[in-house]
């Protein structure tokens, strides 16, 4: 792959986010050179009467009688998405005509197995048509405000990713919001940057709840972000950098005090796919068990719809643990089709006018807390990480972070470790993308972040008699023993990472005698090190082009020395090469090697 010469710009003027959720996404934007407000995209296509301010992750494409040939040139046009995509269901045959996709940005993440999507879509196709609708009506938005008054060229834009996501999945992100037109290939690294949801909701916490909660200097505060697909969890370190000013309406003696916040990572962040979303594939298993296999058959599928947006609308936001709730059954359900303990006539059974029973007991233990119990593990598994175990804060984040069960559970867990738990109600959905919007807006804001994992490369290096296995063993050309394929870190599992982080490595190709050089990046999740990079557990997170520049003088054979950089301080990795021409190259990377790589 080619590569293109880093550039510097900073003359962005409006900072656009994108939240893209598994259940629900959403969009803000901010301008540069004016006070830090965050305004927040709320009117969405087809929107009636409802007051969430975000819209569903949905897509529908046409339905095809014979799937399409992977290697068709032709692409399935996306026909409607969010709110216009539950409309199309309302229609008649809707099921038969189209395909409803939902959740497909779990898609992205190669851990979870997931079917092929119909119709040979394809993940980052359907990601891009998505982000595309999304990305057009928000400029559409915004040329309705007064960012119509700057050419788009100086919009910049920041996308958010889950934190358990994987390199590839990120670079997949990056790909599909290039496909979607957010980007070009050829802009600057900087226009389009990445963070993690829960470091994006920590962003927005500490911005706007630091003098609610009178978060002080060195205080650590623990960030829940509980969404549609994933739960994220991070602990980070708030420091102040006090700097007096003169106050103009006092005495030049008396002088103000300035705030600069910044945030630390103290911990490793995880997280787990335990979002909302798996509260809905069990309450679908309860209304099986409940209902029966028969009766679940003859429901149509627009029947289903409605019932699960009963539960997505009514229950899950309101359930506490306690309350029993009452779902109405469709016209399709034959009453004398239901199992016979729905069937009674007492005043406190289960069914009543076709309205079902559901206690709070059946959903407590066979809804909530296969769900709940998973994040509380989250939470716990990451208290135990801080270093002496001081917390102050913990904030719940995210379309799930509003429960009221989950918000119970974990105040209980915490309730003698004196950590206050709070829940930023009132904005709680949109904390994600308002935290990204403020990160575009000072990517400095985060100091420091604690690796992942272990990166490094394989190398060549001197035959170690001891430690090192025969099979490894070569004889160089001037008859030095040399020990192939060992494992040569970057950066290590844990290690705290400043934002500016650069680890730099020199290396040398005969010149002339190849138009690339290329450079494989390996990583393991393990805290052991390897000593070869085709150990277990070890896998290849990219392979690396980088393109010989022609240098005036040099030799054929002669050793053209270079400079590989790799910024391992945001949450991408971004790498270039320098071979001394004045010119630093970017690499791009390939993370299609599937065989070499193993989630």
């Amino acid at each position: 792959m080619l590569g293109s010469i880093q550039q510097e710009h900073t003359e962005y003027k409006v900072v656009i986010a994108y939240d893209f959720g598994t259940t629900y996404s959403g969009a803000a934007y901010a301008f540069t050179h004016t006070s830090p407000e965050v305004f927040d995209i709320q009117n969405w296509p087809l929107k009636e009467g409802n007051y969430f301010p975000k819209v569903p992750t949905l897509s529908v494409y046409p339905r095809h009688n014979r799937p399409q040939p992977l290697y068709s040139l032709r692409r399935t046009a996306l026909s409607e998405w969010g709110y216009g995509a539950k409309k199309t269901l309302l229609k008649p045959h809707a099921d038969k005509q189209n395909i409803l996709l939902s959740q497909f940005k779990l898609q992205l993440d190669e851990s979870l197995q997931h079917p092929p999507l119909e119709n040979g879509l394809a993940p980052v196709q359907v990601v891009a048509d998505y982000l595309a609708a999304l990305h057009r009506h928000t400029l559409k938005e915004l040329r309705y405000k007064f960012a119509s008054n700057y050419h788009p060229d100086t919009f910049r834009y920041c996308l958010t990713v889950p934190a358990l996501w994987s390199d590839k999945a990120k670079h997949m992100m990056r790909q599909a919001a290039i496909q979607a037109g957010i980007v070009s290939p050829s802009d600057p690294s900087d226009r389009l940057v990445l963070i993690s949801e829960p470091e994006a909701a920590a962003l927005y916490c500490e911005e706007t709840m630091a003098d609610q909660v009178q978060l002080k200097d060195n205080d650590r505060f623990m960030v829940c972000d509980a969404g549609g697909g994933t739960v994220d969890i991070i602990v980070y370190q708030v420091n102040f950098t006090q700097r007096p000013r003169e106050n103009r309406n006092c005495d030049s003696k008396n002088l103000m005090i300035w705030k600069k916040h910044r945030l630390k990572e103290v911990t490793k962040g995880i997280g787990e796919s335990c979002g909302s979303v798996f509260l809905d594939e069990c309450y679908r298993e309860l209304l099986q068990t409940k209902l029966g296999e028969q009766v679940i058959r003859k429901i149509y599928l627009r029947e289903m719809h409605d019932m699960m947006d009963q539960f997505i609308v009514n229950i899950k936001p309101e359930f506490n643990g306690k309350d029993a709730h009452y779902v109405r059954l469709p016209r399709s359900v034959d009453l004398n089709d239901l199992p016979a303990n729905l069937r009674d006539e007492d005043e406190d059974g289960n069914l009543d006018q076709g309205i079902v029973k559901f206690s709070a007991q059946e959903l407590t233990e066979k809804v909530f807390d296969p769900v709940v119990n998973k994040i509380l593990s989250l939470i716990v598994q990451q208290y135990r990480q801080i270093p002496d175990g001081r917390l102050n804060f913990l904030f719940l984040v995210g379309g799930f972070g509003s429960s009221k069960y989950l918000y119970e559970r974990i105040r209980y867990i915490f309730q003698k470790a004196n950590v206050q738990v709070i829940c930023p109600a009132e904005r709680s959905a949109l904390a994600v993308v308002r935290g990204a919007t403020y990160y575009g807006l000072n990517p400095r804001m985060v100091v420091s972040r604690v690796s992942r994992r272990t990166y490094g490369i394989c190398v060549v290096m001197e035959y170690d008699e001891e430690n090192d296995i025969p099979a490894k063993r070569k004889v160089d050309g001037d008859g030095s023993i040399m020990c192939r394929d060992r494992f040569s870190p970057f950066i290590k599992k844990n290690d705290i990472l400043p934002v500016d982080c650069c680890i730099e490595r020199k290396f040398h190709i005969s010149y002339g005698t190849q138009d690339s050089a290329n450079l494989d990046l390996y990583a393991i999740d393990s805290d052991v090190i390897p000593r070869y990079y085709d150990a277990p557990g070890v896998y290849r997170v990219a392979k690396l082009t980088v393109p010989v520049p022609v240098v005036p003088g040099m030799g054929m054979y002669e050793h053209l020395h270079h400079d590989i950089r790799m910024y391992f301080g945001t949450t991408e990795i971004r790498m270039e090469a320098d071979f001394g021409t004045g010119q630093a190259y970017n690499i791009y990377c390939d993370f299609d090697a599937v065989d070499n790589y193993d989630s």
